[in-house]
């Protein structure tokens, strides 16, 4: 790539660094990654559209070689926290508009928010994957329903996921002919390939499919798609490093509403550290990925269970132990995506790919400020979108049914001065209204323009 003025800088070619540049490019980014491997570097200049430099990303002269003072976005995204923070300075001082860093240590996780804009003199924004899955596994287990669960607009709206079950009312049936509850279909996932649902889309045993609705109301679609929330008494996590960390952070406030959480972890010092984080929790040192650990301590009367060790066929494997065994809900999370697959056949209830989340918070900010919340499908190149409507978009003032949404792309919700609206063949989008938008990658940019956010 010769001749381009330069727009994204990513440090570090690894799991995420490689996810984050793969989607800017799809979005005509011009991108150019750093790294001191020069294996990664090779992988990626055969893969992806970049330019690459081989360096250490919080190395001056590398930085002025990146031309970092014209970047418009400087993103750090290497296992070191340090290196990230001190790049992302670096970057700053130098002239770049923003930047963000990856940062992973609890020590560095000043205020519990997923990201945090200006916690360190020339960081713009941290980024913490393992947080975020964290938080995505813990809004999993508290709304038991769902096998993916997300929320846009302040929380107003829901976006759920479930498994259509052979038993279910909903199987066999017409979209067109369903009491949806308030909420809309916004995708499904058949064999792999992700279509929006129109009125005569059958849906079958094992589709998986997208909901969208005001809080509550998407839901109780998921007891009709075949699964019921039971009381949660008992939760058990299988891991406390990192991942692990977060998760029971975020699940200890079920302790005073009378839930048990168990979480396994082989490494002594880590288990004494999280009982002195985590008093009202339950922590047992032993690995979890032992069968005669997890009979030892009766994991099979657990409602549910998160397995998020470092290693991911472990995870897998102990997953699918734990379903075996009849827990009931077993979430997992997996660094690689191509595992994806796999998880259907094991009977999985939810996977979460941390750097994915992570992806999503990083275009967000590549996109500008009129994309107020975006979501990314792990088995699809797809999307949910949170846009505000500004008055001279091309849909403002238009009625739905008269509305030419690109072919992938179909509004799931309306909110309009903190109200929630379904949207109907007469409604009209209004400047200033929060649309959400599923859409697939074919239709984003197309999408993008309607709604005047490009």
């Amino acid at each position: 790539m010769e001749g381009f003025d330069l727009k994204d800088i990513v440090v570090g070619a690894g799991k995420l660094g490689f996810e984050v540049a793969s989607r800017l490019c799809h979005e005509n980014h011009d991108v150019v990654v750093i790294d001191h491997a020069a294996e990664r570097l090779s992988e990626i200049e055969r893969n992806l559209d970049v330019m690459a430099i081989h360096g250490n990303g919080a190395s001056l002269r590398v930085l002025h070689e990146a031309k970092a003072d014209e970047a418009s976005l400087f993103i750090a995204t290497t296992e070191h926290d340090e290196v990230n923070m001190l790049a992302c300075i670096l970057a700053k001082q130098m002239g770049t508009r923003k930047t963000v860093a990856r940062v992973r240590e609890p020590d560095y996780d000043i205020d519990r928010t997923l990201t945090k804009s200006g916690s360190y003199p020339g960081v713009d924004v941290t980024v913490n994957p393992d947080l975020q899955a964290a938080a995505e596994l813990a809004r999993i287990i508290k709304n038991p329903e769902a096998s993916e669960f997300d929320y846009l607009a302040g929380g107003k709206v829901h976006i759920l996921s479930y498994v259509i079950a052979h038993d279910s009312p909903l199987a066999n049936q017409e979209v067109r002919n369903l009491d949806l509850e308030a909420s809309t279909l916004v995708a499904l996932i058949r064999d792999g390939e992700v279509t929006i649902p129109r009125g005569h889309t059958v849906l079958l045993p094992g589709d998986k499919v997208f909901a969208a609705g005001r809080r509550g109301t998407a839901s109780l679609f998921g007891f009709k798609a075949g699964r019921e929330a039971g009381r949660l008494r008992t939760v058990s996590v299988i891991g406390g490093l990192s991942v692990g960390y977060y998760l029971a952070r975020s699940l200890e406030p079920l302790v005073s509403q009378g839930v048990q959480v168990k979480v396994f972890e082989g490494d002594v010092e880590q288990c004494e550290l999280l009982a002195e984080a985590f008093p009202r929790l339950t922590v047992v040192h032993g690995d979890g990925s032992r069968l005669e650990v997890l009979e030892d301590e009766n994991v099979r009367q657990s409602d549910a269970a998160a397995v998020v060790s470092e290693n991911d066929q472990s995870n897998l494997l102990t997953g699918y132990f734990l379903k075996r065994m009849g827990v009931p809900r077993v979430a997992v999370s997996v660094s690689r995506s191509e595992y994806l697959p796999l998880t259907a056949h094991m009977e999985l209830d939810a996977t979460v790919v941390p750097r994915v989340s992570a992806a999503a918070t990083i275009l967000k900010i590549a996109r500008g400020d009129r994309v107020l919340s975006l979501a990314l499908l792990k088995e699809a190149r797809a999307e949910v979108l949170e846009l505000l409507v500004p008055d001279h978009a091309p849909a403002c003032g238009v009625a739905l049914k008269d509305l030419e949404m690109p072919e992938g792309a179909i509004i799931g919700s309306i909110v309009r001065e903190g109200q929630v609206i379904v949207p109907r063949g007469n409604t009209r989008i209004a400047a200033s209204d929060h649309v959400i938008v599923f859409t697939v990658e074919a239709a984003k940019d197309s999408t993008a323009h309607l709604f005047g956010s490009r």
